[in-house]
């Protein structure tokens, strides 16, 4: 409860001021694009994009979206509904210190999922389980975000970043589990600025723990299969093997990242190098330990801004690579007794090294053309490239699962009626490049329910388009004036294989 309060804290220094000016959707919109540090794990950087109290800029909306269709794959469900409130805030703090925060509430429910009672079903821990019969499943999540930033001092400017994030996943059918999230991230940095030229440099801890609390059912007699999975098509599954179960995943992950940033004559220019190294580790009743979850992360990302006053070119790259393995383990119970007291404990008898690898690339370009006149945005143009592509594999017996696929997009927007209507259109093209399923043992349940069927996903090359009116007005209460909007969106997916995908959503909130 002291983290929650102390987050609490850090968000009311960084929302509790309002601007004296008002601000717009095209104004936000500016001033996020001319940002170079914000996704940056260098909350130092705070201070670069801020320069000035005129950037005290804040939003805040609810949401309501609803999705259905069939482009899916079979652990992550089909119908979603889903509830968001989201602000955020950027503020300077007295004379030294620049202050963002964000709050995020997320709550919905997904109908037809199975084989899944964890939060990452797919490319992460392979020690997962869940039931095939599927259920509705409730989602709640609270995430806060704080980040400070002192003026420069010196040549150095400081900072440090919180993130912070609690959930609870549950099934509503027998055999109904309960997952609760924990999951928080405290990063210390630093820049260095001399002429033109800025240096920096972060660190980070940061901590996921999932915990399944148990399992139960309603009905007196249900005779339920429950799985449990080891990788790839290794999943096994028994009446009733729900009854005290439990599973308890704890990753312990640190991480850096070294910046460098150029900016004269209207160019900026943001370079990062990040690396990281994570160790999950995996309970059940008595401390058993099936396995454990290793992981390295590669990244380097470029993001550009040519500004030219009445255009704005950015210009953003970015490449990760992710290796991760699974070391898994036999164990016996171990039952001790002493006198009236009995203890039991799982004790280690063989170890397979890197029984399950995952290799994971992820590559995004984007180019967007903005149209500038009286500091905000008139609209914009702008095209995208995504390349996404994992090998999973389980070694002795082999199987495998590589995929690969490239997206292309094309994106646009403007706005009439003195900038009160806006309009925002995409369009994305889906290539799937590869798709291969190699399985030593391809008749076990979990093959025949969830890997064969999730080929049809990987495989599917598709076309995509989404399209969001958003209408603003302003409002004035007990004399502040402020910029509200009503923005409405939907998107539509077709693939060659006839699956199909639609979203729609209602958003209502206000700039400050």
């Amino acid at each position: 409860m002291k983290k929650r309060y102390v987050l609490l804290a850090i968000m009311t220094a960084c929302t509790g001021t309002l601007m004296a000016q008002e601000m717009t959707q095209e104004k936000y919109q500016l001033a996020d694009e001319r940002q170079l540090w914000a996704e940056s794990q260098n909350a130092a950087g705070l201070a670069h994009d801020m320069r000035d109290s005129s950037d005290n800029r804040g939003v805040a909306y609810f949401e309501l979206m609803h999705r259905s269709g069939d482009y899916h794959r079979v652990q992550e469900g089909g119908q979603m509904n889903q509830l968001r409130f989201y602000t955020e805030r950027y503020q300077k703090i007295g004379k030294y210190l620049y202050g963002y925060g964000s709050f995020d509430f997320d709550m919905g429910r997904t109908k037809e999922r199975a084989w899944n009672d964890v939060l990452r079903p797919y490319n992460s821990n392979p020690y997962i389980s869940g039931s095939s019969v599927p259920g509705k499943y409730d989602h709640q999540d609270f995430a806060l975000n704080a980040k400070l930033a002192t003026v420069r001092l010196g040549h150095f400017n400081y900072g440090a970043a919180l993130y912070y994030k609690v959930g609870d996943l549950s099934r509503l059918r027998d055999p109904r589990s309960r997952v609760r999230l924990a999951d928080y991230k405290l990063t210390p940095s630093a820049t260095y600025t001399t002429g033109n030229h800025t240096l920096g440099l972060a660190a980070y801890y940061h901590r996921y723990k999932e915990k399944l609390v148990g399992l139960t059912t309603v009905q007196t007699d249900p005779g339920l299969k429950y799985y449990i999975m080891t990788g790839m098509e290794h999943a096994a599954g028994s009446v009733g093997g729900y009854s005290g179960y439990w599973r308890e995943y704890v990753n312990h992950d640190f991480g850096g990242e070294l910046s460098y940033a150029y900016q004269a004559n209207g160019f900026r220019s943001l370079n990062a190098l990040t690396l990281s190294h994570g160790t999950e580790y995996v309970y059940g009743q008595y401390k058993y330990e099936p396995g454990t979850w290793y992981t390295y992360n590669y990244g380097f990302s470029t993001r550009n801004r040519i500004d030219k006053g009445y255009m704005l070119h950015s210009i953003d790259a970015s490449i990760g690579y992710e290796e991760g393995y699974a070391d898994q383990y036999n164990s016996q119970l171990i039952t001790e007794k002493d006198g009236p007291y009995t203890t039991q404990r799982w004790e280690r008898t063989m170890t397979f090294k890197k029984r399950y690898q995952l290799k994971k690339l992820d590559l995004n370009a984007h180019y967007r053309l903005s149209f500038i006149d009286e500091q905000a945005v008139k609209g914009y143009v702008g095209a995208s490239y995504e390349l996404h592509s994992a090998d999973n594999k389980y070694l002795l017996s082999t199987s495998q699962l590589k995929y690969s696929a490239s997206v292309l997009g094309l994106e646009g927007g403007f706005g009439l009626l003195g900038q009160r209507l806006w309009i925002n259109a995409e369009a994305h093209y889906g290539i799937s490049h590869n798709a291969d399923l190699d399985l030593h043992t391809a008749t076990t349940d979990y093959a025949q329910a969830v890997l064969l069927p999730d080929m049809a996903y990987y495989k599917a090359n598709y076309w995509q388009g989404r399209l969001a009116v958003t209408y603003q007005f302003p409002l004035t209460i007990k004399g502040y004036k402020s910029q509200w909007f009503v923005k409405a969106y939907g998107s539509y997916l077709k693939t060659d294989n006839s699956l199909k995908s639609q979203t729609a959503g209602l958003s209502f909130g206000v700039y400050y």
